[in-house]
């Protein structure tokens, strides 16, 4: 549930003298950019983590699932202390926590010690993913050009960079407790660095308790919802179907995945450009229509190529659903930005959590071919309901500061 909110005030006429925009927009795209990158290297780090811990795959399965559960848990209570304390100082204080249980991830030896870890490390990571983008929309707001979509695919260079880094450890024969300390101490340094230059941002909230998000939010809500369904299911199904039903090979199998995360990651660096030429929520659905017709191409034609080409362009038409998503959900009237990405992420956040597994279950039961049908069939969904969802275009103002309240 997310919190409630009675309404929100301005900050006074005296506003403290900001960093400049565009050192403001470079702080807010690093943190981005770190947070990417301990992503990556953690997903890289994974299998040596599995073989320490002894665990099979069941246990790592359940194990890797607090993770999302501790962003869930976390994100509300992260849009209540962005709109309190500011999100410019939220950001760096959830990575500085996030740096502290980095290293738990390989001191773990058993299922709880890890699933302890993880919990503790998807909190601060869902806060600080709460925080950065409630930072990054009032820079946005603050300019005059839409920069969310590009926000995202800094953190998809991000993880990109966290797997070479992993490479880079294993090559020069660093131990996982090595490399997590290493990145924890550079995580923290990050943090000193970014809680002093990211533009201040904090809209007083009046109110703690909580409710049910507003309609408009629950819209907003649905649509990254099956936005990172559907993602979590290419992240976690692409390479299986390819080698249990198409029968590929293991470098046809990785190719597949690759060429999708490749695929969302130009999507989300041109995502900006293209909302300003064709408006989000038409965007939206185009986005979808690719989707839906790539993953559809793929199930259809059974193939090697056609899957690889389809997961292509299922990566190309997801990239912009959850920056639009978050950009609409913290610009709503009325509503504190942190309060509104915080809602909407955490529907989010449940999508990508309990996508994998329902595929799974039905999986086992029709198929994976029919059970990742059921991911065409939300993005036909999505399409349809994705205008209404987005509703009024989303328009940058004119250059302005956000302003602080002491």
């Amino acid at each position: 549930m997310a919190p409630a909110v009675a309404n929100s005030r301005p900050g006074p006429p005296h506003p403290p003298k900001p960093a400049p925009l565009g050192r403001a927009r470079l702080a807010v795209a690093y943190s981005f950019l770190v947070h990417g990158v301990m992503f990556g290297a953690w997903a890289s780090r994974i299998p040596d983590v599995q073989t320490h811990t002894g665990l099979d795959t069941t246990h790592l399965g359940f194990a890797l699932l607090a993770a999302s559960a501790g962003a869930v848990l976390a994100m509300s209570l992260a849009g209540v202390l962005a709109g309190r304390f500011g999100s410019h100082k939220v950001t760096p204080a959830m990575l500085l926590g996030y740096a502290a249980c980095v290293p738990a991830l390989a001191l773990a030896n058993s299922f709880v010690t890890l699933t302890v870890a993880l919990l503790c490390v998807g909190a601060f990571q869902g806060s600080m993913d709460v925080a950065m983008n409630a930072n990054g929309l009032a820079v946005e707001q603050a300019g005059t050009r839409p920069i969310m979509s590009r926000l995202h695919g800094t953190w998809s260079i991000g993880s990109f960079l966290g797997a070479f880094v992993t490479i880079a450890a294993v090559t020069a024969g660093l131990s996982v407790l090595a490399q997590f300390c290493l990145l924890a101490a550079w995580m923290a340094a990050s943090a000193a660095v970014l809680a002093r230059i990211m533009l201040p941002h904090r809209q007083a909230v009046e109110g703690s308790g909580l409710r049910r998000p507003p309609r408009r939010l629950l819209a907003l809500g649905f649509m990254i919802f099956c936005g990172m369904l559907a993602e979590g299911s290419a992240g976690d199904w692409s390479g299986v179907y390819m080698r249990t039903s198409v029968l590929s090979t293991e470098q046809q199998a990785a190719l597949t995945f690759g060429a999708f995360a490749v695929a969302m990651t130009v999507s989300r660096l041109v995502g900006d450009r293209m909302t300003e030429l064709l408006g989000a929520g038409r965007l939206v659905t185009l986005g979808a229509m690719l989707g839906a017709a790539g993953l559809g191409m793929a199930l259809a034609l059974h193939m090697a190529v056609p899957t690889i080409v389809g997961f292509t362009m299922l990566g190309l038409g997801l990239g912009a659903i959850v920056p639009i998503s978050l950009r609409a959900g913290g610009s709503q009237p009325g509503i504190p930005s942190g309060f509104g990405i915080a809602a909407v992420s955490t529907m989010g956040y449940a999508g990508m959590l309990t996508g994998p597994p329902i595929i799974g279950s039905l999986a086992g039961v029709a198929g994976l071919r029919v059970a990742l049908g059921l991911v065409v069939a939300l993005l036909v969904v999505l399409a349809l309901a994705a205008g209404r969802a987005v509703g009024a275009p989303i328009t940058i103002p004119e250059p302005a500061v956000p302003t602080e309240v002491p």
